[in-house]
């Protein structure tokens, strides 16, 4: 195969989570989350202040870079001990208990996209190594449960990134080095695939490829980011045949 061709050629493709692999009230989804956490901690710190003091964090995760000493959970157990006074231990049992008791509260904020699942399906088949690139805030039993309600499966996936095994967030370059890393493809073998045209598209900026869904498009301000494809998800099934089939 010629070189030029060799460097077009996909090797792996990443996919976004929400928006992208499921439809998610977003927003909704994170606010339940939030409160489900504070409800446990209310006899230690009061729920607003909790609410408020979590959901800074979170926005702080995407926002700023950090330098890549701590992962996104680290950062998030030495603010909440730094702001709100909770130990680790009592951060633990507050998720432990979410996840042995709350999560049905949560799964009324997520619905399947049946043409998404075919595409993985069909990548899979393929035999190209995939990532769930979904922006890692959450810890990953959080993660595994929205792809049980979307209906992925697990294994379809070589990696998931989530914020125990990540230093950085969407859109920072970092991010997606580290996946690139992880998997051992170069970037400009990899696609990333997303909804959101400023924190997947981000990927362009060490070189791997892109595709805009624009199905459910979540357009932020921010820096501009040139996507090479874009079109909704019978758009990105047709685009994935012709490319990982010649």
């Amino acid at each position: 195969m010629p070189e030029q061709e060799q460097n077009n050629t996909i090797k792996a493709v990443l996919f976004d989570l929400d928006g992208t692999l499921l439809r998610g009230q977003m927003k909704d989804f994170i606010s339940q989350y939030i409160q489900s956490l504070s409800a446990y901690c209310a006899d230690r710190v009061k729920p607003k202040k909790f609410e408020k003091t979590l959901l800074g964090i979170i926005y702080d995760l995407i926002h700023i870079e950090g330098d890549g000493s701590m992962t996104n959970e680290e950062r998030v157990y030495a603010r909440m001990q730094q702001e709100l006074a909770l130990p680790d231990s009592i951060i633990d049992e507050s998720l432990t208990h979410l996840k042995e008791t709350g999560l049905d509260r949560l799964q009324q904020f997520i619905q399947p996209i049946p043409l998404a699942r075919q595409i993985v399906n069909d990548c899979q088949k393929r035999g190209i190594p995939l990532v769930l690139a979904t922006n890692p805030v959450f810890p990953k039993f959080m993660i595994q449960a929205r792809m049980k309600w979307a209906k992925l499966k697990e294994d379809s996936f070589t990696y998931l990134t989530s914020y125990e095994n990540s230093y950085y967030c969407k859109p920072f370059a970092g991010y997606f080095q580290a996946i690139a890393n992880e998997i051992g493809i170069a970037p400009e073998n990899c696609l990333m695939v997303g909804n959101d045209s400023n924190h997947d598209m981000a990927a362009t900026a060490i070189g791997m490829k892109t595709f805009l869904v624009d199905t459910w498009l979540v357009d932020r301000d921010g820096p501009e980011w040139l996507c090479e494809h874009r079109g909704d998800h019978s758009s990105l099934q047709k685009f994935l045949q012709q490319q990982l089939d010649c």
